[in-house]
């Protein structure tokens, strides 16, 4: 009998020592887990609330990264909890339900993106704006977007180097809605207007599985200089009769 309550004993202790190392799991131990172009400078805090100093994403210094998870969901498949990225080119903070396979929603992303390609090479060269977001929810399925509510503003985008030039703000509005055929792989569609600048458009932004897009609409030039440039973008194409002009250009992300 004393050989039994001391192995209950002793099995009480491991489970204990177990669920208390699972909820104050040192991040810093996991480190080796991070996707091979995801790097911190200092890893802080526990596997489910923690911090990341001096997040790198490859070349690209992306600031300090925060999280807050709650542990008791990581027994049923899903992170479900906070992330948020402060930095000088990106300031983001989202409610994530996902599992760990990368499907699920993010809910009430807030932040912005500055375009500044010193920043974060990927960028082309020669462009400048920010990026604000406003989505009330991103579904996510195997790491790519399925479903998008919410609202996307580029403002003040603008030309920069030998030919400088102002390009305006737009904003796209999507629904969260798929298209209307109702697939597993449906497009989503936003739809796209300006908020200002040289040039009058409206038209539509479709993301595309895998990872491609199609953006098209109706532009008019609001200066002379600007309508010239939209005779560039449109080949020539003759006007309607209220004086706008189709364009449509696509490619992947």
């Amino acid at each position: 009998m004393r050989r039994r309550a001391l192995g209950l004993t002793i099995a009480a202790g491991v489970a204990v020592f177990l669920v208390v190392l699972a909820l104050y799991l040192p991040a810093a131990w996991v480190s080796g887990a991070l996707p091979p172009d995801v790097r911190c400078r200092e890893l802080g805090g526990s596997v489910w609330r923690g911090e990341c100093l001096g997040l790198r994403y490859g070349d690209n210094a992306l600031g300090d990264a925060t999280w807050n998870f709650a542990a008791g969901s990581a027994l049923t498949g899903r992170l479900v909890g906070d992330v948020d990225v402060r930095g000088s080119a990106l300031n983001v903070r989202a409610d994530v339900d996902s599992s760990f396979r990368g499907t699920g929603e993010l809910r009430n992303v807030r932040g912005n993106l500055t375009l500044d390609p010193a920043q974060l090479g990927q960028l082309p060269q020669d462009k400048r704006g920010t990026l604000t977001m406003n989505l009330g929810r991103l579904a996510v399925t195997d790491g790519a977007p399925s479903a998008i509510e919410g609202t996307l503003e580029l403002r003040d985008f603008r030309q920069t180097g030998a030919r400088p030039l102002e390009l305006g703000s737009y904003q796209v509005t999507f629904d969260g809605v798929a298209s209307p055929d109702a697939a597993a792989n449906a497009p989503m569609i936003g739809k796209l207007r300006d908020l200002g600048g040289p040039f009058a458009v409206e038209g539509t932004i479709t993301l595309a599985p895998p990872r491609n897009y199609i953006v098209q609409g109706l532009i008019t030039g609001r200066t002379a200089e600007a309508e010239r440039l939209v005779r560039e973008i449109t080949l020539g194409a003759t006007p309607d009769a209220s004086g706008r002009s189709a364009f449509s250009f696509e490619g992947s992300y």
